[in-house]
Order: structure tokens, then C-alpha cells, then sequence
């Protein structure tokens, strides 16, 4: 799709030739994020990530929805979940574009949290990785690689939480 100027149709873009994806399409609708968030958390089940890949995927459709023409009237996002058998998950938000580039700059401390929250640097925590692809005229997709192997976290005094 080089060179194309405008956002694919649902059908183009559920199409890949790759094995062990999954792809979905939702409607532009606020209420749709707990579905796509349910589907990925159901996909990682037994792998000890299954909140976290939720929780990234909740953030990054949210941000299509408020932020792209995924969330205007007969707009709809996609959710990409790859699980293979070594290495980090892939999980990309595919928004239809129209508003800017998405940008993943830290906040300074004392700025606080910008309006919206604090969505992007919680996923920046939990991702090994995160970036995006694509133009405003044709849609992003935000994406990010999440390591399968639950991180260890210790509660402040040293127990295991």
C-alpha cells in the first residue's frame, strides 16, 4: 500500500500472510476497548502476563480512539496479537490516522500527568519495547513487544508481592 492515501478498508487489513497472528476489528466506540482488552487477556492466558498485555492494548486503543479518526463516526481500530514460541509478543493498536504523529517523549516529574493520564508511560514500563508505523493520511499502528516471562516484583520492605 505504498504511496496510498487513505486508511485501508476493515477487509485490507485483517489480511496477513503470517502465521500465529491474530487480528481484530473493532468499532470506533469507547466501550469496544474492554473487548479488545478481554480477547488479548483470553490470547496470553498461562503465560503470567495476561493483565499486562490487557492493560497495553486498553491504553493503546483508547489513544486511537481519542486521538485518531478510530473514534469518529463509522471509525474502528484493530488489535494485532503475535505469540511466538521464543522471544517477546507483538501487540499493535492499528488506528485510522488524521490527527498528527503519536509521540512517546517522557513527561519531566514536575509537569505532572498531561491531560488523558498516564497511559503511554505505563506501557513504556511494561514494554521491552514500543514504536509506531505509518502516516495521518493512511492511519499508525502503535505497537509494542512484551516479554512473555513475568517480571519479579518485590513490595517496598523486600517481601514478594
Amino acid at each position: 500500500m505504498i504511496g496510498t492515501t487513505k486508511p485501508p478498508e476493515r477487509h485490507e487489513w485483517m489480511r496477513t500472510p503470517e502465521r500465529m497472528a491474530w487480528r481484530c476489528v473493532f468499532p470506533g466506540e469507547i466501550e469496544q476497548v474492554r473487548h479488545a482488552r478481554r480477547m488479548v487477556e483470553a490470547l496470553f492466558a498461562g503465560t503470567g502476563r495476561e493483565n499486562d498485555a490487557g492493560l497495553i492494548v486498553s491504553e493503546l486503543a483508547t489513544n486511537a480512539l481519542r486521538h485518531t479518526r478510530s473514534g469518529h463516526p463509522e471509525g474502528w481500530f484493530g488489535v494485532e496479537v503475535r505469540l511466538p514460541d521464543h522471544g517477546p509478543a507483538y501487540l499493535g493498536v492499528c488506528d485510522l490516522g488524521g490527527a498528527g504523529i503519536p509521540r512517546f517523549k517522557r513527561q519531566q516529574a514536575e509537569q505532572g500527568p498531561s491531560a488523558g493520564g498516564l497511559g503511554l508511560p505505563i506501557v513504556k514500563v511494561l514494554a521491552v519495547q514500543l514504536s509506531r508505523i505509518g502516516r495521518p493520511e493512511t492511519g499508525h499502528t502503535v505497537w509494542a513487544y512484551l516479554e512473555l516471562k513475568a517480571r519479579n516484583v518485590e513490595c517496598a520492605d523486600g517481601a514478594a508481592g
